[in-house]
C-alpha cells in the first residue's frame, strides 16, 4: 500500500510539472496563411520562414517586426527545414525538394536524386548536409555538393530529424535514439553512444558548446564539440500526456529557448543547466524560433507567428 501511494504521488508530481508554467505574452503576427510554419532563420537582416502542407503546398514567408510577405503557393510540397548563412539559404522538404536562395537570384529549385522526406538542412561555406526520415526505423544523411546533387549517402536505422554545423567541417545530426558526428564535412559519420529519446532538435552556439532536446523532454549538453553529451534532463515516461519539445535555439552563450506543443516555451539563462517553463498565449504547436534585433520570433501550426521583445 505504501509503495502504491508513493508511486501515485510521484506520477502526480511529474504530471503536474507541465501545468505550473508561467503564462507569457507574445504579439501575434498576421501571416495571411493557414499553413503550418516549420522553420525560421535569419538572412540579410530579415527573417525567412518555410512550411506548408505535406503533399499539397509549400509556403515561404519573409520580413521582420509585424511586416511580412507570404508566398502561400510557393511549391506543391511542404518545406520542413531551412538554414541560412551570410551568402545564401537552403530549404528542404518532401519528395527530395531542395531550394537555394540568394538575394540576387531568388529561389532556385532542385529535385534531389533521392525522393526522400527531407527534415532539416545545415550549410557551411563548403558543405551542405541534409537529414531525412519518414518512419522511426529508417533515415538518411546526405552530403549535397555545390551543384545541388547528392554525392554521399549514409543510411541510418532511425528517422533523422535535425542537423547542425559547428564549423565548416564539423556536423552533428540527431534522430530517433541516435546522435551522429562528422568531422570531414558530412562525408563520414561516427555514432555517439547516446540513447533514450527521439532527439528532435540540436543547436550550437560555438564550435564547442551545443544542446540537444528530445521529443519526450530530454535535454543534453556538450562542451567538447559534440563528442560527449551530459544529460541535464531525462525523457519523461509520461510523454503522451505532456507537451513535447520541438526546437531549441541559442540566443547567446548563456541564453537558450525551447519551444514545443501547445504553446510550450522553456528558457534558460545559465547555458542550459536550469530552466523556467512558460505557456505562450496560444494553444498552437510551436515548431521553431529565432531572434533578430532584440526580438524573439516563434512560429507554429496553422500559420501562427508571434514576437516578443527580449
Amino acid at each position: 500500500m505504501i509503495r502504491l501511494f508513493i508511486s501515485l504521488l510521484i506520477i502526480t508530481i511529474l504530471y503536474s510539472c507541465g501545468k505550473d508554467a508561467k503564462e507569457i505574452q507574445f504579439t501575434e503576427i498576421n501571416t495571411n496563411t493557414t499553413q503550418d510554419i516549420s522553420s525560421i532563420d535569419i538572412y540579410n537582416n530579415q527573417l525567412i520562414a518555410v512550411g506548408g502542407e505535406v503533399f499539397q503546398l509549400g509556403v515561404v514567408l519573409s520580413g521582420k517586426d509585424l511586416n511580412w510577405v507570404t508566398q502561400d503557393s510557393f511549391t506543391n510540397k511542404r518545406l520542413f527545414g531551412l538554414d541560412c548563412n551570410d551568402d545564401h539559404c537552403a530549404a528542404v522538404g518532401h519528395d527530395g525538394f531542395y531550394y537555394n536562395y540568394t538575394e540576387n537570384d531568388g529561389w532556385t529549385f532542385t529535385r534531389l536524386s533521392n525522393w526522400d522526406f527531407q527534415r532539416a538542412v545545415s550549410i557551411t561555406n563548403n558543405h551542405t548536409v541534409s537529414v531525412s526520415g519518414k518512419s522511426f526505423g529508417q533515415g538518411h544523411i546526405y552530403h549535397i555538393n555545390p551543384i545541388h546533387q547528392i554525392d554521399t549517402t549514409l543510411r541510418v536505422n532511425a528517422q533523422m530529424q535535425d542537423v547542425a554545423s559547428l564549423d565548416d567541417n564539423t556536423f552533428v545530426a540527431v534522430g530517433y535514439g541516435t546522435v551522429l558526428r562528422s568531422n570531414d564535412g558530412g562525408y563520414n559519420w561516427t555514432h555517439i553512444d547516446q540513447e533514450g529519446d527521439f532527439y528532435y532538435s540540436i543547436d550550437f552556439v560555438d564550435d564547442q558548446h551545443g544542446i540537444i532536446v528530445g521529443l519526450s523532454g530530454s535535454i543534453l549538453l556538450t562542451n567538447d564539440s559534440g563528442k560527449n553529451w551530459k544529460t541535464i534532463k531525462k525523457p519523461s515516461s509520461l510523454s503522451s500526456s505532456r507537451a513535447q519539445f520541438l526546437s531549441v535555439k541559442y540566443i547567446n552563450a548563456t541564453t537558450i529557448y525551447i519551444v514545443g506543443d501547445e504553446g510550450l516555451l522553456w528558457h534558460s539563462n545559465d547555458a542550459g543547466h536550469t530552466w523556467v517553463s512558460y505557456k505562450v498565449n496560444t494553444d498552437h504547436n510551436l515548431n521553431d524560433l529565432s531572434e533578430l534585433d532584440g526580438k524573439l520570433y516563434i512560429v507554429g501550426d496553422d500559420g501562427y507567428m508571434a514576437l516578443r521583445e527580449l
